[in-house]
């Protein structure tokens, strides 16, 4: 069976955010669809581990802002490679506004919302798809919107060139985005400035004047595999049926083997 089957299936991508006990949170999801007109209803599917989830679990409220193809990679790193548990995604965001339902409407890099009510809920084991009634929505801009595979091909960094330094240094590279530090030890303190994570999510990858470690490999051999969403990578001989992405919440049938 031909998983990449799944992958010409036409996804739009959306920033999903929810407000609970006066906090507020987004997200990044490609889930988001029509179910019927008449009455306007949406289905939303979103990973149990997103603080997103059960923010409108908890509330029975949402906004989907509609990513644009105006949109650059720094929307899917403040909204899509951090968790809200960790961060507060709108302490310093101002691209955006408050809609009549009590959450935010991203307003940049977008060309629309959608703002909705739950409906009913339906557990899928790792995720919870969520029935809203459409209470409110708006055209912001004419900009066409951003496909998953506009996403990928335009927007997305291609991950930095491993190979030998010419003076023989270090190379680490990170393993949620492909982002690669050169040096002898990355710093302590040091912030991915791609994806914004630390020093643990980096590997060596090319020791000196030694070959680089080939991609799709650990120094030790195993397989990695790659998140198509937001970079993060697996390792193992195969992702499990069950996996979760820790960072954007999507299933095993996002990642690929990197070769």
């Amino acid at each position: 069976m031909d998983k990449k089957a799944m992958y010409k299936i036409s996804y739009g991508l959306f920033v999903v955010t929810a407000c609970c006990d006066g906090k507020d949170n987004g997200c990044i999801t490609n889930t988001l669809a029509q179910v019927t007109s008449t009455p306007n209803k949406v289905s939303l599917t979103v990973a149990k581990n997103n603080l997103t989830h059960d923010m409108i679990m908890s509330t029975g409220r949402f906004t989907a802002s509609v990513i644009s193809t105006d949109a650059d990679f720094s929307l899917f790193k403040h909204f899509g490679f951090r968790s809200g548990r960790d961060v507060d995604k709108f302490a310093d965001f101002t691209d955006c506004k408050r809609a009549e339902n009590g959450t935010l409407i991203v307003t940049k890099g977008t060309n629309a919302y959608i703002s909705c009510s739950v409906w009913h809920s339906i557990d899928l084991g790792t995720h919870t798809m969520f029935i809203g009634n459409v209470t409110d929505m708006e055209v912001l801009s004419d900009t066409p919107s951003a496909t998953y595979e506009y996403y990928q091909n335009n927007i997305k960094p291609k991950p930095e060139a491993v190979g030998k330094t010419s003076d023989g240094q270090t190379i680490w590279r990170c393993v949620i985005c492909g982002y690669e530090y050169v040096g002898e030890e990355v710093p302590d303190d040091f912030v991915c400035p791609i994806c914004k994570h630390g020093k643990a999510d980096f590997e060596k990858v090319s020791d000196g004047g030694h070959d680089a470690v080939p991609v799709g490999k650990t120094e030790s051999g195993e397989t990695v595999w790659r998140c198509m969403v937001c970079g993060y990578e697996y390792i193992g001989d195969e992702v499990p049926a069950d996996y979760i992405c820790p960072i954007c919440g999507v299933g095993a049938d996002q990642f690929e083997k990197t070769t």
